[in-house]
Formats: C-alpha cells, structure tokens, sequence
C-alpha cells in the first residue's frame, strides 16, 4: 500500500512541475559569480515544494487510496459506584452526643447548621449554638425553635415577647439590629414560628395569618408577605431554596395543600422553582427531594422503614431502605451536598449514621466516631 501512495505522489508531483514555467538561466558573467544570481532559482524550487504540499495536503477528496483517520470513542461520563463511607460532613447527633467535625459535646438530642455554624437542642428546651470550640447557650427565651441558615451563617429567633432577631454566628460577627415585632401566637394560639433564614440572612416569619419578610443586613423594612404572597407558609430553608406550603385552606400541616420549592424576591414575591410532595420530613437538595409521608410519622412512631426520593424534574423516584437489620430513626435526615444524604439508623441496641444516595438507591453504614 505504501508503494501505491509513493507512485500516486511522485506522479502528481511530476505533474505539477511539468506544469511550472522555469525563467531562463541569465547569461553568466565571466567573472567571478554574484551571490545574488540564484534567488530565482531558489524561489521556483520553494513554489514547486509547496505546490506539492498544497496538492498532499488539500487535494481532490476522491483519492480513495489515502487511508482515512479512524473516528474516535467518544468520552464516557464518569459516575460514582459506591457510597462513601467516610464520616458526615454535616454536624450530627448520635446516642445523645452531638459531632461537629472533630468536636463532640454530650447531653444533645438533636442539631442543625454546619462546622461554621449550628444549633442543637437539649433537655428539657434548651438551645446552644457554635462556631468551633465550645457551644455557648441561646439566651432568649423561645417558644419556637430557633432556626439557623443552611451555610451556617446566620441564626434567628423570635423571643416569648414577640420579638424578632438573630445574630451572625462568625466570631466578628454583627447582630441583626433592632427586633422586629411579630406576634407569638395568633387568635387560635398557634405559634408563630421561623419560617426561614436563607443563606443571604433574609428572615421569614410564618404562621397562620402572620408572613414577615425582613433584611435586616440590607437595611430595609420588613414585608407583609401576607400582601405578597398570600396563604403561602413558608416551612424551612433549604441549600436549594424555600420549602412553601400553601396554607389557603387555613391548613398549617404540610401534609395538606400544595407544596413547593421557592425564592423569595426582595418584594416578597415568592417564585416557584419545583413542585414537591406532601411531606412530614423532608430536604432538599439542587438534584433531589427527600420526603417521609405525614401519616407514617405521626403520633408515637419511633423509627422508619424507608426514606422516598425523587429528582427534582420528577423523572427518577426511588426508595431509600437501611441496611439489614436497622431502621432509620424518625427524626431529620440531612443532604450533604447535591447526591448523598446522611441519616441516623437504630436496631434496638444502638445507633449508627448511614449515607444514602439516592441515584443508587443505597445506603451504607459510617465508621464509628
């Protein structure tokens, strides 16, 4: 096959240079020669040359004799094939001892936040929150649980005087000003509640007939949400955005009414992103929704056979099982970034954390603390 190409070539290449006008050599003088006498010889060889390199290179495409490049695979997307089994990266409680990276503080039944910042609870209810090193205690009193940002920043509360207020949990951090008043409970005595602290330190204070939108690190005034987003209860934040309830039927449960994925404009105007399902516990990541039913976690249920997740397209649905022999415990469960979710699984005797991904439809058990 070589042997072909070189005849094809060298034919061709005969071809063109038959084709080229030569000038006549100029008569030589008698002397001694002039270096500048071959230039033109030199430039008819150069345009010979590239001429055949033209006719190589860029020539009539019906020389079927040329061997063509095979085509080329294309790349593979890699996907993860196994569960970690390394340590939560999000803070957690286990057997009453909460585990903030390399810390752990006894005496919690439960926390929320990040290593930057978090909040856990202890009997009977008493709050404390960190930033590294030791907890220090909530010194407001509460009716409601406080509630702290999904990146850890920011942490809100409204006091048993109706006062709204928070503080930011990094150790130069500011508080949030002047509180802002909000009722504690409505005509019915249910609480009024934080709804939210996004990760900008927006707070949102929701109950039945009471939605407070205030900035108070903007320095604007706090928003009727009751005017801009009527009968919408806003539940939690989330590293994905607001989980909405639309309460219009007067419902506070979330098991009742739609329920959405949300941002909040600076005008209070709540704009859907997903809907969810109707849930008793759930969280919420950029990919996936993690959910409990409301009727398998009510009245004196202690543990749970199964966690449901679904994308957020609502194209994939899954379950979520324990391990053989374990149950997860009926309390939060928590995304630690876009794919895995961590939880805490009992067999009677003892607890351990498990990491689930809800693509593989597994979960696996951690190394011990």
């Amino acid at each position: 096959m070589h042997e072909d190409i070189e005849r094809i070539l060298t034919s061709e290449l005969r071809q063109v240079a038959d084709g080229v006008e030569v000038p006549p050599l100029p008569e030589l003088p008698s002397g001694r020669p002039s270096r500048f006498v071959w230039p033109p010889l030199l430039a008819v060889a150069a345009a010979v040359v590239l001429i055949a390199l033209v006719v190589l290179v860029g020539g009539p495409s019906d020389r079927g004799t040329l061997p063509q490049p095979a085509p080329q695979p294309a790349p593979q997307p890699t996907e993860v094939e196994q569960v970690p089994t390394g340590q939560p990266r999000v803070p957690y409680v286990l057997d009453r001892v909460a585990y903030v990276g390399d810390d752990s503080f006894p005496g919690f039944d439960a926390i929320d936040g990040t290593s930057e910042g978090w909040l856990a609870v202890a009997p009977p209810f008493t709050w404390s929150w960190g930033n590294g090193g030791q907890p220090d205690a909530l010194d407001v009193a509460t009716e409601q649980p406080p509630v702290v940002s999904p990146n850890g920043e920011y942490v809100a509360y409204i006091s048993t005087e109706g006062e709204m207020n928070g503080f930011q949990t990094a150790p130069d951090g500011e508080g949030m000003g002047l509180p802002v008043p909000v009722p504690v409970r409505d005509d019915d005595g249910v609480g009024t509640r934080i709804g939210a602290v996004t990760d900008d330190g927006w707070v949102i204070a929701s109950g039945r007939g009471v939605g407070v939108l205030w900035r108070p690190f903007d320095g604007a005034e706090p928003l009727d949400l009751t005017r801009t987003a009527p009968d919408q209860v806003v539940w939690r934040a989330t590293s994905a955005g607001l989980v909405v309830v639309d309460g219009s039927d007067g419902a506070r449960d979330p098991g009742d009414g739609r329920v959405y994925l949300a941002d909040v404009t600076a005008d209070g105007e709540l704009v859907p992103i997903a809907d969810l399902p109707s849930f008793g516990i759930v969280d919420v990541s950029e990919e996936w929704v993690a959910w409990v039913p409301l009727e398998q976690v009510g009245g004196e249920v202690a543990t749970l056979a199964e966690i449901l997740v679904r994308d957020l397209s609502g194209g994939r649905e899954g379950v979520l099982a324990p391990p053989q022999g374990w149950r997860f415990v009926n309390t939060d469960f928590t995304f630690e970034d876009d794919q895995l979710l961590v939880a805490r699984v009992t067999d009677g005797q003892q607890e351990r954390m498990v990491r689930c991904s809800p693509a593989l439809q597994e979960c696996v058990p951690l190394d011990a603390p």
